[in-house]
C-alpha cells in the first residue's frame, strides 16, 4: 500500500539559514507540520518517506543548521531508490562528504539522551530522504509505503548512525 500527500511551500519565504522571515519559524518545523497533517489525514499511518528536490533539501539542512560537507538526502537513480548506488557515491567522496539518509519523524519521541527513539509497535521510524529533482521548488511528497511495495530486501528504514562512521567528526 502507498500513501502520498503533496505539500506546496514558499521557497522565497524563508532566509538563508532556513528560517521563514514573517515569523522565525524554520523550514524544519514547516515540514513537522506537514508530517501531522498527514497523520491526521491517515490517522493509522505516519509518512515514512520525504521526497523533494535538491534545493528543497538544501533549504532543510539549512534550517537543522547541518555542516556544509553534509548533504540531505539519497538521489534517485533512474527514478527509482538505490541505497547501494548512493553509498558508492558517498565512499567515492572520500569522506568529505556524508550524505543524510533520514532525520527524526516529528512523532519520535526523545530518549533520557535526547536522541530519538523508533516506535516500531506504532509504526514511527526516521523520515527517509530521498531527492527527485523532477519536482518544482515549492513542492514535496510525503508518503507511507508498506513493505509489500519494496523490491529492495536488502535495504534497512533505519539508517545508521552518521557519528559511528570513523570520518563524521
Amino acid at each position: 500500500m502507498e500513501i502520498k500527500e503533496t505539500y506546496h511551500f514558499s521557497p522565497q519565504d524563508f532566509d538563508s539559514k532556513g528560517k521563514r522571515t514573517s515569523d522565525g519559524a524554520s523550514f524544519r518545523d514547516v515540514l513537522k507540520g506537514f508530517e501531522y497533517d498527514f497523520h491526521e489525514r491517515h490517522s493509522n499511518y505516519y509518512a515514512l518517506y520525504l521526497f523533494a528536490n535538491s534545493r528543497t533539501m538544501l533549504l532543510l539542512s539549512h534550517s537543522c543548521n547541518a555542516r556544509k560537507n553534509m548533504i540531505y538526502g539519497m538521489e534517485l537513480i533512474d527514478g527509482e531508490f538505490d541505497p547501494n548506488t548512493n553509498h558508492f557515491i558517498e565512499e567515492a567522496s572520500d569522506g568529505k562528504n556524508i550524505v543524510v539518509y533520514g532525520i527524526d519523524s516529528a512523532f519520535m519521541q526523545l530518549d533520557e539522551n535526547g536522541v530519538p527513539k523508533i516506535d516500531a509497535q506504532k509504526g514511527i521510524y526516521p523520515l527517509t530522504l530521498l531527492v527527485d529533482n523532477r519536482l518544482k521548488d515549492n513542492v514535496l511528497h510525503l508518503k507511507y509505503l508498506d513493505d509489500d511495495n519494496s523490491n529492495d530486501e536488502d535495504w534497512a528504514t533505519v539508517p545508521t548512525n552518521i557519528y559511528e562512521n570513523s570520518y563524521a567528526r
